[in-house]
Formats: C-alpha cells, structure tokens, sequence
C-alpha cells in the first residue's frame, strides 16, 4: 500500500507537521494493525525529514526515482512500534 501526503502549502512552517503525520499514521495503525511502517521524502524536504525524525523515524536507506522527466533523490525511513 502506498499513500501520499501532502500539506497545504500556506499551513507548513507553522508546527502543524508532527500532528497531521501522526492523525494519518495512527488512522492507518488502527485500519491495518501494522507495527512497522516506511515512508519515502524527498531529500530536499528537510522540514518533513526532521517531522519524521522527531516521531521517531529514522534514516535507513535512498533511492533516485524520476517524475515527469526530472530526477529526485529520496530517503526511506523507518519506524517500529513493537
């Protein structure tokens, strides 16, 4: 399964990140009974990578994938609840 998230560009910078990441994870966490989970961000989205860190999540591998013709760099990080 493969869900995208995305925040309103006029609600990011505020502080908002860690509490909309986690409504969708723990709405997931509920439906699907995971305690694992992986997440690919870009490497330039440095705001949403230390979101993702302070939760928890921790680097633990890359990939390059190209859209619409351009090239981007992401990371794979990782989180286990058990």
């Amino acid at each position: 399964m493969v869900v995208g998230l995305q925040m309103k560009p006029s609600l990011t910078g505020q502080g908002h990140g860690s509490k909309f990441s986690n409504a969708i994870i723990e709405q997931g966490r509920q439906l699907f009974k995971y305690d694992h989970l992986e997440l690919a961000v870009a490497d330039f989205n440095k705001r949403a990578i230390r979101t993702y860190e302070k939760e928890g999540f921790k680097k633990r591998g890359e990939f390059e994938d190209t859209i619409r013709g351009k090239s981007y760099n992401f990371i794979i990080m990782a989180k286990n609840w058990n």
